[in-house]
């Protein structure tokens, strides 16, 4: 039985606490033991012998860590260019090392560790990187401890970037990550080919890409940013401005991202141009902070596959600042407004029916299960001579900030995914009857009304 996880994004808490009030995106620990605790029964009431866990990507906050705020250090780097002893990689382990220290993420990785006992089976454990730990195959020391810290066998061997399981020798399902079907996270757009093969040269998931930058320059560095300008002592006088920080906390769960800067602008308590009155200044400064950069301008023209009209525009924004004035609400409000409307929540399946294994002939291939998108799904892509072939996301375990349809009124979901694939002869219990391969798949999410403030 294959077991895929994906998008835990175990993170470090500490930097972004304001006084004694931490803001933890972490799962508690429970969740977890819950979850293969679930598992567990069903190996032993079915007698699975063989199991195998995947780890598809994003399970550690590796690039949005706020540690890499702390000087000039950027992650926009291959990683060809991380040498060994380098301060890069020195970085790299320190913030591996401080997300470890995480009450929840240490109780959580020990739960991971502790499998063949959870189980009472022996359990191959596999790992990839996704685009948000991207930096886990920097160098051998880095991937040394990520391989300590999941319990897997110490090797000097590069992670790989896809897995696939066979079944009597032939393959049947192909796990990545997913990032490879997001050209802002990705070194190669997918979209431009005609077909995706399994195997894309390793040298294109080194490669830093645009999602870097704004996931740490906007997402990572928003937070601080407003802790320094409002400093944390009137941050904490202020309810309002405790509901705009949290608020900031959340900005990488909204779906869909569009989304984004309406959630800010309604934030409970505030009017959408009283919340922007707030967060201006901050926005400014961000702003500043990447025109005035050169280096960090010309990155994200190049990493941002921009071309042509798009590309000139946006260098000769950068060039002139031309918000240096200001950003007025109305402009803001049309913007999100326009934002929110025109963009939804969409499926990669389209993409994902291009790799060449499904193409008819091709392989034995019957499923490809990714993550990255935070949306747990079940899409049919064919049906080839009685084979049916599916594509399955794995979803997230976090908080997941879901909208109304309307994208004016945000709640907080906790998410969770259960991805079981057998192979054929592997009892699936959901069926009395003898199956081929099959699979068991359980999106669930819960709810809580309290907010997930320590």
């Amino acid at each position: 039985m294959l077991i895929v996880m994906s998008d835990l994004h175990l993170a470090e808490a500490s930097s972004n606490s304001l006084g004694n009030v931490k803001f933890d995106n972490n799962l508690p620990a429970s969740v977890y033991c819950v979850y293969f605790n679930e598992i567990a029964d069903f190996i032993h009431k079915n007698h699975i012998a063989k199991v195998e866990l995947v780890l598809a990507g994003d399970i550690f906050e590796i690039t949005r860590s706020a540690l890499w705020l702390e000087n000039g250090l950027r992650p926009y780097m291959h990683l060809n260019e991380v040498g060994e002893g380098s301060a890069l990689e020195t970085r790299i382990a320190a913030i591996l090392a401080t997300i470890a220290q995480e009450e929840r993420v240490a109780e959580t990785l020990e739960i991971i560790r502790g499998l063949e006992n959870t189980f009472q089976r022996q359990v191959n454990v596999d790992f990839l990187p996704g685009n948000h730990d991207r930096l886990a195959n920097a160098t051998p020391l880095i991937r040394h401890q990520v391989q300590q810290l999941l319990g897997l066998p110490i090797n000097n061997a590069p992670f790989p970037n896809q897995f696939i399981a066979y079944s009597q020798g032939k393959p049947f399902v192909l796990v990545r990550h997913g990032h490879e079907y997001d050209p802002s996270n990705f070194g190669l757009n997918l979209k431009e080919m005609q077909s995706i093969p399994t195997f894309i040269p390793a040298e294109v998931y080194g490669r830093p890409v645009l999602g870097d930058i704004t996931t740490l320059e906007l997402a990572a560095k928003l937070p601080k940013l407003f802790r320094e300008y409002y400093t944390e002592h009137a941050i904490l006088a202020n309810a309002d401005l405790v509901l705009l920080y949290q608020r900031l906390m959340d900005f990488d769960n909204v779906r869909p991202a569009s989304a984004l800067v309406k959630f800010l602008l309604t934030t409970p308590g505030l009017s959408q141009s009283e919340a922007w009155d707030y967060l201006e200044p901050i926005f400014l400064r961000a702003m500043n902070d990447i025109a005035e950069n050169a280096e960090l301008s010309q990155r994200i023209l190049t990493l941002g596959g921009l071309a042509g009209v798009s590309s000139r525009t946006l260098a000769l924004l950068l060039r002139r600042s031309t918000w240096k004035h200001g950003i007025p609400f109305w402009l803001v409000r049309r913007t999100s407004d326009a934002l929110a409307k025109s963009i939804r929540l969409g499926s990669i399946v389209n993409l994902v029916a291009k790799e060449e294994c499904l193409q008819p002939g091709a392989s034995t291939m019957q499923c490809i299960v990714c993550g990255h998108t935070h949306n747990p799904e079940v899409e049919l892509l064919q049906v080839e001579d009685g084979q049916h072939k599916y594509y399955l996301n794995s979803g997230t375990f976090r908080n997941v900030i879901a909208t109304t349809p309307g994208i004016d009124k945000f709640s907080r979901l906790r998410s969770k995914a259960r991805v079981l694939i057998f192979e054929p002869g592997e009892h699936n219990p959901e069926y009395t009857r003898e199956t081929g391969w099959s699979f068991d798949f359980t999106a669930k999410f819960a709810y809580g009304s309290e907010p997930e403030v320590t």
